[in-house]
């Protein structure tokens, strides 16, 4: 009996990005066997991933969650979904409000589709550390109101829409140094500082069905240890101070900042007063450590039990089940591409000069040799930008590698650099930032499209456009916007 509600409070992993099919088949099978609450899946195709769910769901004879990192819309996850911007690029949109509405809406569509009924997002951490390496652009910004305001909207959507909504990453993931997926942060700010970190969460919680929990230090909230594993942190400050009732689910179990190979601290996170241990790295094991302690305790039975009965509840409520479509959307959906490109950041000077009809070369330079999301982009670095001005009629080539315009007259540069914890900096490399300059004072009419934060084009100080992150929809929305703002500027020179 304590193996089977052990078992239920435990969300293990499915790698479709990592595993051959059959060790996909093999670790569902797996699963199901020992009685897991669900799973969180990572990477796919759209309609392999609707098969696979509604085969699990069918094979066991009972709801289960179906979790993802859906923060960019179902296309950060799975193939033939939409893409979204991400969320500090909502923020920078005329009506961000609408936006962020708009980006949940069709996030749940698209998760429900395919028996994804748990979006772990949207993403509460403040944008505190512009030295940051892990959140940015995952946040909606520096502002605790309107992080506030777009979380509690994008939250509200998502659920009327019928997905479960997860508010990340309690207490507040914006101030680290480093990356939990890689080491422990330790935030060394004040109870009064970490105000401000908490607002979203304070003014949300009321609304989302769960939260998720960083794995991050906090001495100032009462413990050295990650918050995962410290009450004083889920029990003390979310559970008592802030009164929230929902789903507390770890982070991942596997990141650095937490995890090891004993089970040990799935223990002491359901101890502290999570409810769902996510991404666990051996799944057996953890199921043994839980049961065993609550055969040897009573009262840590009685927590388990307790949990394991408000997820089932919730589950109720977020069946998904029955939302899942035979035939899953397979292209990226039209709004998408406009929602993006209202989001662009002009930091260009003005396209004055700039000509559609001059030869055009688009010279592609990365910060971060893995391009894309999970799910994998449409084709190399500036290769989408160049495809879609060709198709708007400019005579535009790919320059091979970083190399110059050659006799190009006009040049494009297109910097991808996005934040990934294992880079240890949360900007651009200097290296990427002068590959970038030189390729820019190669060419008299030079105009750099930056595929991160927009902020780092003031960091760099060249003339440019913020496009947000390296998902292809933000390289096509930048073509877009380039190609209407370069014939905005050339109709209005144009003789009367």
């Amino acid at each position: 009996m304590s193996s089977t509600r052990a078992a239920r409070a435990v969300i293990d992993a499915i790698r479709l990005d990592l595993w051959s099919a059959d060790e996909v088949d093999r670790r569902v099978d797996d699963g199901l066997e020992a009685g897991v609450g669900g799973f969180v899946l990572f990477g796919g195709e759209a309609e392999r991933v609707a098969r696979l769910t509604s085969r699990a769901r069918s094979d066991v004879g009972r709801d289960l969650w179906i979790a993802a990192d859906l923060e960019r819309g179902a296309g950060q996850q799975f193939r033939g979904l939409t893409e979204l911007p991400p969320p500090a690029a909502l923020a920078h949109h005329d009506d961000p409000l609408a936006a962020a509405e708009r980006a949940a809406a069709l996030t749940a569509t698209d998760a429900l589709s395919v028996g994804v009924n748990w979006v772990l997002a949207p993403v509460l951490d403040i944008d505190a550390e512009r030295d940051n390496p892990i959140i940015a652009t995952r946040s909606f910004g520096a502002d605790p109101g309107l992080v506030t305001a777009l979380g509690r909207r994008w939250i509200e959507t998502c659920q009327e829409y019928g997905a479960l909504a997860c508010a990340k990453h309690f207490p507040g993931h914006g101030r680290s140094l480093t990356d939990s997926h890689a080491e422990l942060p330790i935030i060394p700010a004040s109870r009064a500082t970490l105000a401000d970190d908490l607002m979203p969460f304070r003014l949300v919680n009321n609304g989302v069905g769960s939260v998720m929990v960083a794995h991050v230090a906090y001495p100032a909230l009462g413990s050295e240890r990650p918050a995962t594993l410290a009450p004083e942190i889920v029990t003390g400050v979310l559970r008592e101070d802030l009164g929230f009732s929902g789903l507390v689910a770890t982070d991942a179990m596997i990141m650095a900042g937490v995890g090891d190979e004993s089970g040990a601290p799935a223990v002491q996170a359901m101890r502290a007063g999570c409810d769902v241990i996510l991404y666990p790295s051996d799944l057996a094991t953890v199921v043994e450590s839980l049961a065993r302690e609550a055969d040897a305790d009573p009262d840590f039975a009685d927590r388990l039990s307790a949990s394991v009965a408000l997820s089932e509840t919730m589950l109720r409520v977020f069946r998904g089940s029955d939302r899942l479509t035979a035939r899953p959307t397979q292209a990226a959906e039209p709004g998408a591409i406009e929602l993006a490109v209202q989001t662009i950041v002009d930091r260009s000077g003005g396209t004055a000069g700039w000509d559609p009809t001059a030869s055009t070369v688009v010279v592609a330079i990365s910060d971060d040799p893995d391009l894309g999301p999970p799910a994998g982009r449409e084709g190399p670095l500036g290769a989408i930008m160049a495809g879609r001005l060709k198709e708007a009629g400019w005579p535009v080539v790919v320059a091979s590698g970083s190399a110059g315009p050659g006799s190009a007259e006009q040049v494009l540069v297109v910097l991808a650099a996005t934040p990934r914890g294992w880079k240890g900096y949360g900007g651009v490399s200097e290296e990427a930032a002068e590959a970038v300059r030189g390729a820019m004072a190669s060419s008299g009419r030079a105009l750099l499209v930056l595929l991160g934060h927009a902020r780092w084009l003031d960091d760099l100080g060249l003339a440019g456009i913020g496009a947000w992150s390296t998902e292809s929809l933000m390289e096509h929305a930048a073509a877009v916007w380039l190609d209407r703002a370069c014939r905005r500027t050339a109709s209005a020179g144009a003789p009367a």
